[in-house]
């Protein structure tokens, strides 16, 4: 039985679900600024999540939203002198681009805020007749001191909450913690007609009325990272019991770890992030995403570029022993392997301990046994968004070498003309002891996919995902 983490309870639980239906909402990106490794662990561990369930047979509706209009996106867009529409749709590619890549199932609805907005105004109009919401000059708020059951999801204390560096700080409202549901816009800002004013809305609201529209008033899973507890989701949940206090909003909440860079939370706020596109176009999703299958999907994970580098070996190795043959069920060893371990909790670290385990044993197995198990391994792989396919991810157009090798004044002919001059400028630089810049050569051409092998007779290769 599937048995998962309620950040609700702060408890496994053994989950009870109708096989008719089984609903999930994924909190998707604020589309502000390009996306970083923290999203892909979020997307791609849920999409786990998704698949399983679809194993299991159950009929899953699952919807991820995207956050298109907010302050952080107005900010934005001013430094950038464009329009918040030519932003959000500008990164709202790069995240679809990642998604791709890393084989994300697509989601049965992918709603913007702003396709939302009537919506939303009448979420706000029920939270207002029902008195846990006040209007002031600077907008419309939730009023935290008329919900008793503020802060059971996050464990906080009011003190913590007013103390912390994500409250709003208004004036004119009537306490600290009160969050925004409708900002009256200032000059030059983008806005909607409301009730109340021309203004947009605030940014918890977005979710709670996109999941009444598309899902209902009860949903199975909230999904998440953990940094979204608070206030995000526990906003979410104030506002939902607010509007319809006699019913259950989400059955369980599901939270990822944080992604870690040398021990520290990866964070915009601390400047702390790396790009996730960059890997996948240098590593290949698959490698990215066999990185995430590596860890387990509460725990925090460490991050670098060696652990990239593991997860890509490994997950070759993988390929060249499920090689030419068909993804088929065949060993009940493996089968029991995969379902156990992704009953507890989706713990994948202890399912991929166990299969590799079976892999370094199978030289003492007969042809059959063997064939079997490599079949059996394929399908579980498959199952979990794994083609298994060798593929060269990291070869370069002509037009992209020809930017590349630009910078180091060199003019693009050939791929084996351009490398040969980029090493022998890389060797100047060796000789003239300048090792630190030698090795940042090296690491460039990296990133378009050219390994330079010191000491040996080619000098360089192609890196094949």
């Amino acid at each position: 039985m599937l048995k998962l983490h309620n950040s609700y309870s702060n408890s496994i639980e053994k989950i009870d679900l109708n096989k008719r239906e089984v609903k999930i909402y994924l909190c998707g990106p604020t589309v502000q600024s390009s996306p970083h490794l923290g999203h892909g662990r979020s997307a791609v561990v849920f999409d786990f999540l998704v698949r399983y369930l679809k194993y299991l047979k159950y009929n899953v509706i699952f919807v991820r939203n995207i956050t298109d209009i907010d302050d952080k996106i107005i900010e934005k867009s001013f430094e950038e002198g464009i329009s918040y529409k030519e932003l959000a749709i500008r990164v709202s590619k790069e995240f679809d681009y990642a998604y791709q890549k890393l084989n994300c199932i697509k989601p049965h609805k992918e709603p913007r805020a702003t396709e939302f907005i009537k919506e939303i105004i009448s979420y706000i109009e029920t939270l207002i007749k029902n008195e846990y919401a006040y209007i002031t000059k600077s907008g419309v708020y939730y009023d935290i001191s008329k919900f008793d059951e503020y802060l059971l999801l996050s464990g906080r204390t009011k003190n913590e909450v007013i103390s912390g560096t994500r409250v709003e700080l208004e004036e004119d409202k009537n306490a600290p913690e009160d969050f925004a549901l409708w900002k009256f816009s200032k000059e030059n800002e983008p806005y909607w007609e409301s009730p109340w004013g021309n203004g947009r809305p605030g940014w918890h609201i977005e979710c709670s009325s996109m999941i009444e529209a598309i899902l209902g008033r009860t949903i199975d899973f909230h999904c998440g990272g953990n940094d979204l507890i608070f206030p995000h989701h526990e906003n979410e949940i104030a506002q939902s019991k607010g509007a319809y206090p006699k019913e259950q909003f989400v059955k369980y909440w599901l939270h990822n770890g944080m992604l870690n860079l040398s021990g520290k939370k990866m964070s915009k706020s601390d400047g702390n992030i790396k790009l996730l596109n960059e890997y996948i176009d240098e590593f290949s999703g698959p490698v990215l995403r066999f990185f995430f299958l590596k860890s387990q999907y509460r725990s925090p994970q460490e991050f670098n570029v060696n652990l990239l580098k593991e997860s890509e070996s490994t997950l070759n190795n993988l390929i060249d022993f499920t090689y030419g043959v068909d993804s088929e069920l065949k060993s009940k060893e493996v089968l029991d392997i995969f379902e156990d371990s992704m009953n507890e909790d989706l713990n994948t670290p202890k399912m991929l301990g166990s299969l590799f385990k079976l892999i370094n044993e199978s030289d003492t197995l007969n042809e059959q046994k063997l064939s079997e198990l490599k079949s059996s391994i394929k399908f579980v792989f498959n199952l979990l968004g794994f083609d298994l396919i060798k593929v060269d991810n990291n070869q370069k157009t002509d037009e992209e070498l020809t930017k590349f090798f630009k910078k180091y004044e060199i003019k693009f002919e050939n791929v084996n003309q351009a490398v040969s001059e980029f090493i022998n400028k890389r060797e100047d630089l060796r000789k003239q002891k300048d090792f630190e810049s030698a090795d940042k050569m090296r690491e460039s051409i990296l990133g378009i996919g050219i390994s330079l092998e010191d000491g040996t007779d080619s000098g360089w290769s192609w890196k094949n995902s």
